[in-house]
């Protein structure tokens, strides 16, 4: 039965709430880097394999595994943050700045709506989420994943609650995205098995509490 390790990355800029340019290029904090070194750490013997996105926070995080195991293939797969806001709009900007816009987007709940260049519809996104857990149906032996945070909440509502329809999806995503926390550099199983998926809990015991940040 494969065997999945969902981690989400390390604290960010963004997360500690300063300016950010583009999504992709967000690093770690030096609070994020700690974390990371402690993901690497609970790590007794190597995966098959470590996946992450393209997204420096989420390589950073997953450097130090990768480096306490260098023998381990890595991949980069699509499992980036949900970017549903512009980038082009937004550079130079804190969290605090854009939480009306996601305020906006959200209130709007449209799954085909495209807020500009750079940008991608809830259908985008849900398709990413399919297509994540179709792939890992088809691998053997251990996955760790470092991913991001509404990235790895879909993938806990496509999971929980089965296929959806995109509408319906996004209700229910709008629901989870707030309802259920998932901090920095906290991880869940994910077993594999045929015909059906076991989700574990979200797990923070490998961070000490003055290190939990979202």
């Amino acid at each position: 039965m494969p065997i999945v390790r969902l981690i989400r990355h390390g604290q960010s800029a963004s997360n500690a709430g300063e300016t950010t340019i583009y999504p992709d290029t967000i690093p770690l904090t030096p609070l994020g880097h700690a974390q990371a070194a402690l993901v690497a750490s609970c790590f007794l013997r190597p995966p098959r394999r470590v996946v992450f996105s393209a997204f420096d926070r989420a390589v950073q995080t997953a450097q130090p595994l990768c480096d306490r195991f260098p023998e381990v293939p890595v991949a980069v797969w699509p499992v980036q943050e949900f970017t549903y806001l512009a980038p082009r709009r937004y550079t130079g900007t804190t969290r605090r700045d854009r939480a009306a816009a996601v305020s906006d987007y959200w209130q709007r709940l449209d799954p085909r709506f495209r807020d500009a260049e750079g940008a991608e519809s809830f259908v985008d996104f849900w398709d990413r989420v399919e297509g994540f857990l179709e792939r890992l149906h088809t691998l053997a032996g251990s996955t760790v994943v470092f991913s991001h945070g509404q990235f790895l909440r879909g993938v806990m509502l496509r999971v929980l609650a089965g296929p959806l329809g995109a509408q319906e999806a996004m209700v229910r995503f709008r629901a989870i995205r707030t309802a259920v926390a998932y901090p920095n550099a906290a991880m869940t199983v994910l077993a594999m098995s045929p015909g059906q998926a076991l989700l574990g809990q979200v797990r923070t015991s490998h961070l000490p509490p003055q290190m939990l940040s979202t």
